[in-house]
């Protein structure tokens, strides 16, 4: 167990997106909703838990894309296209000299069906393909260097981070087609080597589920399950988006005054007062 009030909380809203600055135009800026989920949530630890909470930009957090591409071109790494040759009786991909994957050929592949990969699995794999020149490369590799050191700098002790999940709520099928190096919001953590906790924080106005990350320093799991355990109790955990869809596909919109309350069970989801503005 720990004491929430002696939690130092940091919160980053968004990675400081800016379309002008050459890397903004690949991935989304950070929706209202999600950033109103976030700021509820330090409501709730300043009023209620009684937590200090420091709101705060982090500008090389902006480069987190090219940061991690930067990392899955250094050549000591093992290339995702590897990855994707290894099976079942191979999977460990360090004791293998497999062939490397043509990724190419897996989207020509999954244009007729073919492939056994996903269409995200294959534009990764191709994106490592991109060739990066040495001073641009290690410039990147320093800027990722410079970010980890400064994060691993402000998580010590009990401190955790609080960062979106993702710029967008849910999208729709095959949208992350267009909008897939939005995966940079989670991705950076893997870069930097920190612990992750997804909390789920409700629905937003369209029934879609909103959530936030607790970033932990090294080995701090029990910290941030601690946190998100705490914000779970708090915001009532997981909610089925079927529940609140179904309101507004079986029930009559002239029943409601206003959008029914959604709240969670131990064992179920509940709708709260919904038949009271009858």
């Amino acid at each position: 167990n720990i004491d929430i009030q002696k939690v130092k909380f940091i919160s980053i809203e968004d990675d400081g997106w800016n379309q002008f600055d050459g890397w903004g135009v690949f991935t989304s800026p950070v929706d209202r909703e999600v950033k109103l989920a976030q700021r509820r949530v330090v409501n709730y630890l300043e009023s209620t838990c009684g937590a200090k909470v420091e709101r705060r930009e982090i500008t090389l957090l902006r480069y987190s894309l090219p940061i991690w591409m930067a990392h899955i071109n250094n050549n000591g790494m093992p290339k995702f296209s590897l990855y994707c040759s290894a099976n079942k009786d191979n999977s460990d991909v360090s004791a293998y000299d497999l062939p490397v994957k043509n990724m190419y050929l897996e989207m020509l592949k999954k244009l007729i069906g073919k492939s056994d990969h996903s269409i995200y699995v294959i534009i990764t794999g191709m994106l490592e393909r991109i060739p990066m020149g040495k001073a641009s490369l290690e410039q990147l590799l320093a800027m990722g260097t410079e970010l980890r050191d400064l994060i691993h700098e402000l998580l010590v002790g009990d401190t955790v981070l609080l960062y979106p999940s993702h710029p967008m709520t849910a999208p729709r099928h095959y949208m992350p087609c267009f909008t897939g190096f939005n995966f940079a919001y989670t991705a950076i953590w893997n870069i930097i080597g920190v612990p992750v906790t997804q909390v789920p924080l409700g629905l937003d106005k369209n029934g879609l589920p909103l959530g936030v990350q607790i970033v932990g320093g090294l080995n701090k799991d029990r910290l941030t399950i601690a946190v998100a355990r705490e914000l779970e109790e708090a915001f009532g955990g997981w909610v089925d988006p079927e529940e609140k869809y179904k309101v507004y596909k079986y029930e009559p919109m002239r029943v409601f005054n206003q959008s029914p309350k959604l709240t969670n069970s131990s064992s179920q989801t509940n709708l709260s007062n919904a038949q009271s503005s009858r």
